[in-house]
């Protein structure tokens, strides 16, 4: 639909519907963004007191990226936050295009993104001492399960993955 379709179609309507309708689109779309910036800082809250018994730099949970990488050093390992930020790279830029390749690299990098966070988020998971049901939980409630592990009695026994390094590291006899 181009400008004069538009202002052909609006013509014809009660200016004071028009502005009505305005009025309510600008209401939703401000609740809707009130919304999600209550949803990300009280997320932030809750990983900023994980970050703080991990050990990690508290105001990395504000800064999404930072959050990330935190999480990735907490629970796994900087090469899988690597991996991570260039599959998320590629799933942005493959599934901006029009080509069909491009798209169904864009929904691989997209299937891929979504088993490296479920790995994560079972690590994290196990990092404080829970199974896959608080993996499931940070998954689909981020907010809730951040709060609970941040504010809550569990403690963070360490990064699963380097704890089955040192695993297999055979001790020096001398």
């Amino acid at each position: 639909m181009n400008l004069s379709d538009m202002n052909a179609a609006l013509s014809g309507m009660d200016p004071a519907e028009v502005a009505l309708g305005a009025a309510f689109m600008g209401v939703v779309g401000t609740l809707m963004a009130v919304g999600a910036a209550v949803w990300f800082f009280v997320s932030a809250i809750g990983y900023f007191k994980m970050f703080k018994k991990a050990g990690q730099r508290g105001w990395f949970a504000f800064i999404p990226l930072l959050r990330d990488f935190a999480m990735f050093k907490m629970a796994w390992t900087v090469k899988a936050f690597i991996i991570n930020t260039v599959l998320l790279a590629v799933f942005q830029f493959c599934g901006e295009s029009e080509s069909i390749l491009l798209g169904l690299v864009a929904t691989i990098a997209g299937i891929a993104l979504i088993v490296v966070q479920v790995k994560l988020l079972l690590r994290v998971a196990k990092s404080f001492g829970k199974g896959a049901g608080w993996a499931a939980l940070l998954f689909f409630l981020p907010f809730v399960a951040t709060l609970i592990l941040g504010f809550g009695s569990a403690e963070y026994l360490g990064n699963p993955e380097m704890q089955k390094a040192e695993e297999n590291v055979a001790p020096i006899e001398g």
